[in-house]
Parts: structure tokens; sequence; C-alpha cells
């Protein structure tokens, strides 16, 4: 697993950031208790450092599980969470959420109607100075922690850049040790804006990026050239959970693109099922100035098959230039 070191980490630092990103936001959401305690032992056992969790996460609890996981690991990991988006009180309804599991995974249809009602169980946009402290301090309880390493805005508008106190009380974590780095977690347009202004102390930038939206990657590489750039990790590869069928889509149509070399097309056509996590991680990562990417994995086959995919990799860095400028 390649491993790099997280800008603003103190030299004595135990922990580095493997490139592979374990995203927390199905447990105890998407996944049972168990299975969430599974995926997590397989990720940190096949050495992912990278932890990627947010206080809406799990209805609330998904902080709380990954803090029991890590005790007396805290030091070899590198922990990220965000604030901004608050789970609703918690009520019945977390009752049934293992049946609702069980429903989704018999009638997949359902998955599309479970996600709009779980959209209603969030309040979003909850960006002050006070839901920031009160947020954090609920963070490092359920992380057992005294510091996280990454600190996010989760989901924020634009204009929550302009909020100077914010960011204000976000540089004084900084300087307090109690956060190694802040950042933001945003859609591409508000990344956009971030790369345009970089406002201290926002320092990382994670965004969503897969096949469909790899033109991204031209900006990136432009702000990633640039004295002190921020630290770049992409999040939702595969496109979500719904998006794996249309990313298997644009492999084949790459592979039926004659503007691509007849070696290359070969890769692309093969029916091995490491194909589609080889290109997609790889294509992200080689060449793009993008440091990390998280995929919210939670079945430990396709953990391995991933950490598998960024270890070797059948495509060269020129085809992946050449895959990124077709798309």
């Amino acid at each position: 697993m390649p491993y790099i070191a997280l800008p603003g980490a103190p030299a004595s630092s135990e922990s580095r950031l493997s490139v592979l990103g374990f995203g927390c936001a199905a447990l105890l959401g998407r996944a049972s208790r168990s299975e969430s305690l599974k995926a997590l032992a397989t990720a940190y056992d096949s050495g992912i450092t990278f932890y990627d969790n947010a206080r809406s996460y799990g209805y609330g609890a998904s902080e709380g599980l990954l803090g029991r996981f890590l005790e007396g690991r805290r030091d070899k990991v590198i922990l990220c969470t965000k604030f901004g988006i608050f789970p609703v009180a918690r009520n019945w309804k977390q009752m049934v959420k293992p049946v609702a599991r069980a429903a989704i995974r018999l009638v997949p249809s359902l998955r599309q109607a479970a996600q709009r009602q779980a959209a209603g169980q969030f309040n979003a946009n909850q960006f002050s100075v006070t839901t920031l402290q009160t947020s954090f301090e609920t963070s490092l309880r359920q992380l057992r922690t005294d510091y996280v390493d990454i600190l996010l805005l989760h989901e924020p508008a634009a204009s929550v850049l302009q909020q100077q106190d914010l960011l204000e009380a976000l540089s004084r974590l900084v300087e307090q040790g109690k956060v190694r780095a802040a950042g933001l977690s945003a859609s591409l347009d508000v990344t956009a804006e971030v790369f345009r202004q970089l406002p201290a102390p926002l320092s990382i930038a994670q965004f969503p990026l897969n096949l469909s939206s790899m033109a991204f990657t031209q900006q990136t590489s432009i702000i990633g050239s640039q004295v002190n750039p921020p630290f770049l990790v992409a999040n939702h590869p595969f496109g979500g959970p719904d998006g794996v069928a249309s990313t298997r889509e644009r492999i084949a149509k790459l592979a039926a693109n004659k503007k691509l070399s007849a070696g290359l097309r070969d890769k692309l056509a093969s029916d091995d099922p490491q194909l589609l996590p080889e290109l997609v991680l790889n294509t992200i990562l080689n060449g793009t100035c993008i440091s990390a990417v998280i995929p919210a994995m939670i079945n430990p086959t396709h953990i391995k098959a991933n950490i598998q995919a960024i270890e070797s990799c059948r495509f060269t860095s020129t085809e992946l230039a050449e895959i990124r400028a077709a798309l």
C-alpha cells in the first residue's frame, strides 16, 4: 500500500496516510454493526490508515463505533471527520434499520426510496461558530481522542467561504493542535471556488470524482502545480452504491473507442473483475495531483480488491492519461 505524509503532521508522527482511504459513511447506516466491524478490521489489517468519518454518518453513531475500534491504535491512523450536517434525534427509526437493510438486499429497487427517506433525517448547512464547537467536541468524545488529523466543512455552500468568524475559529483549532489540517468536503463547483480563493485555513479539498467527472482533473493538475497547493482527496470514485453499472458502461464504450491505441483497447475489453477498480482508482490517482481516494467500502472482498488495484495496475501512466483524455 503506498503511503504519504499528511501536511501539517508533526515530523515525529508514527502515522502515515494510505492513498486508499476507508470511507465510513456506511458504518451503522447501510451496514449492520457486525458488518461494520468486519469491514474496519479488514481495512486496518490490510494496511489502510486513513479513516474518513462525519458527525452525520451512521445517523450519528459511526464516529462512536470507529472510536471504539481504534482504541490502542490511534497513533497509527489518520482520522478525518466533518461538521455541518447533523442527524436528527435518534428515534424509533433506528430500530427498524436492520429490517430496512434486509428488505433492500432482497429488493434492490427499494434503495432509491430508502435514500429519499433517509435524506429527511439530517439537518444540513449548519455552519456557525457555535455548531462548529459543539459538533467538534462531540466528535472528539465519540472518536475517543483529543485531536483529529483533518476536520472538514461538510457540503458547504460557496457563501460559507465568506464567514470569517467561522474560518477564524477553525484557525484557532489548528493553532491549538486540536486539528492538524482543516478543509472542506464539497461539490465540484464549490471546490472550484476554493481553488480560486484558497481562504485560510482551508488546506484540504475533498470532492466527488468518478469516470463521469474526470474532466475536473484538469483543474486539480493546475492547482496541484502551484506553490503550497491544497491537499486533494477524491471520494465516491465508483459513483456511489448505484454507480457501478454506469461505470461499467463507460469502460465498455472506452474499449470500443477506435481513437484509443489497440493495446489499450485490448486491456479495456478484459472480463477480469479487477479491471474496474484498477481503471477507476488509478485514473484518479495517477498524474492528477490528487493524493488520496476514498471509496465507501464495506464488503471485505471489495476492500481487498481495491487495495490490490492500487498495488498492482495493468495500465501505464501514459495509458491512464489517454483514458482521461478520452473521458
